[in-house]
């Protein structure tokens, strides 16, 4: 196949297996790129190792949010839908005169999403991890993959699972974060003061307090979400107030130094939420973080929350320990990729080390 052929198959996909459950919006919009040469062309200069479709269609929701006039803008403010046979003139329009804009976007930048409700899985591994951790020593945690650091503020949010509210000691009221509960109700309980200096890694941080790269972060969010998109904006105001510490680097780049720094009196927790397939790649990618982390262990006792599909269909949540080169895990939950449901597998938190 050219690559034209393969970029127009890789937007159907998009349009089939991602879009059309999400967003009509951008199902319709990656068909219409998929049909048509001229969009072809300019997707083509997404780069290397990013989503063509999901980086051309936040180009364009980046551009029409700054305040574009066209007539593609009313619907991407959910006033019309958009048929088919509209999308494609409007959309080639819309690219043609802001080509240059876009391509410097695609060219440049890459997908970041920092889903905040995904908090609402964490904050019960966290608690669970609590409850195994009994000794009372403090807890660090490293989120490996951070974008912005949303995650790494966890305790600065608002809760409801299925109406029961949970507020923390800095809970912001205006940041609520939303999370169905299926099956047995996971832990909540927990003492945020054990929780201390978080850090995260991420190749190229989110500056928090920079507005345009927040926006990006923004324009990521497809339209119709628009409950997300409000929940990411009240999280980005408390980040800006309180700013993450975030290392710029690789998970090679920073872990070993983490390791060797954390005092001996902490317990470390290296959390991957969606980003193991960035770092290690896929398939396989699992296998090669056990296989570091375990290496890593030799040093200290290390633990591990991982959330991803991991070659199945739904989501899982994974807990591990790593300690003296030796690893062992459980899956303790089923949940959403975005956070709005959590289905509790573990009936109680394994004894350290087991």
């Amino acid at each position: 196949m050219t690559d034209h052929t393969q970029l127009a198959e890789t937007f159907r996909r998009f349009a089939d297996q991602q879009a059309a459950s999400l967003s009509p919006l951008y199902a319709t919009l990656a068909r219409a790129v998929a049909r048509t040469p001229e969009l072809l062309d300019l997707a083509a200069h997404t780069r290397p190792g990013q989503p063509a479709p999901n980086m051309l269609l936040a180009a364009v929701h980046h551009v029409l949010r700054r305040g574009v006039k066209h007539p593609l803008a009313a619907y991407f403010t959910g006033h019309e839908d958009l048929a088919d046979d509209h999308g494609a003139g409007l959309l080639t329009d819309f690219c043609r005169h802001h080509a240059g804009r876009i391509r410097q976007i695609i060219s440049t930048r890459s997908v970041q999403t920092n889903e905040v409700n995904r908090c609402t899985v964490l904050l019960p591994a966290f608690a669970a991890l609590q409850q195994q951790l009994s000794d009372g020593r403090p807890i660090r945690i490293v989120d490996v993959g951070a974008s912005a650091g949303l995650a790494l503020l966890w305790d600065r949010y608002t809760y409801d699972y299925d109406g029961h509210r949970l507020t923390l000691p800095d809970s912001d009221p205006d940041t609520v974060l939303h999370c169905a509960v299926k099956g047995a109700a996971p832990p909540l309980t927990l003492d945020v003061t054990r929780f201390v200096r978080p850090v995260g890694i991420e190749p190229s941080p989110v500056d928090v307090t920079d507005p345009e790269a927040t926006e990006w972060l923004v324009s990521l969010t497809w339209p119709e979400q628009t409950q997300r998109m409000h929940t990411l904006n009240c999280a980005l105001a408390v980040a800006a107030r309180t700013p993450p510490t975030i290392l710029a680097g690789t998970a090679q780049d920073h872990l070993a130094d983490i390791v060797a720094q954390t005092p001996d009196d902490q317990h470390l927790v290296l959390v991957f939420s969606w980003s193991i397939y960035q770092i290690f790649g896929s398939p396989g990618g699992r296998e090669r973080l056990v296989d570091t982390l375990a290496e890593l262990s030799r040093r200290r006792p290390l633990h591990e929350i991982s959330i991803g599909h991991f070659s199945n269909a739904t989501p899982r949540m994974i807990m591990a320990s790593h300690d003296s080169g030796v690893s062992r895990s459980e899956v303790v939950a089923h949940c959403d990729i975005y956070g709005t449901w959590i289905d509790w597998l573990a009936k109680t938190p394994a004894p350290a080390g087991t």
